[in-house]
């Protein structure tokens, strides 16, 4: 990787980080307020369940998304940003300029989905 160019991902990086943040927190406040209403009707209760458990799943995925993004920064810190951590081979730059936090190249990542495909038909769950 260029280092002139680490720089600028690093600024992505933090901007991607701060707005992840304040939509955790929003999603966060959000749902606080909407569990504590009174719900007079069953079928809104239902629909507010759904709306709660769909934003409660969001921000599951904001913070995981979140946790990439550190990894990224930290990666920056030590020298390692930019390499895919299954081959060690630069990740290319047209990957990082879609998604700045990537830890794997395209070839490595389709390697990983193909193998989680195979574990997840057969039965077995790799996440768990």
């Amino acid at each position: 990787m260029d280092l002139n160019k680490v720089p600028k991902y690093r600024s992505r990086l933090e901007e991607i980080r701060s707005t992840l943040i304040g939509d955790v927190a929003k999603n966060l406040k959000t749902s606080q307020e909407e569990f504590s209403e009174f719900v007079p009707d069953m079928t809104d209760d239902a629909t507010r369940t759904y709306n709660r458990q769909l934003m409660l799943n969001l921000g599951q995925q904001d913070w995981e998304k979140l946790k990439l993004v550190e990894e990224a920064l930290e990666s920056i810190k030590n020298g390692e940003y930019g390499i895919c951590q299954k081959c060690g081979e630069n990740i290319p730059e047209a990957r990082l300029n879609i998604v700045p936090f990537a830890k794997y190249c395209v070839d490595c990542l389709n390697e990983i989905e193909k193998e989680q495909e195979l574990d997840n038909n057969s039965g077995s769950n790799p996440l768990n």
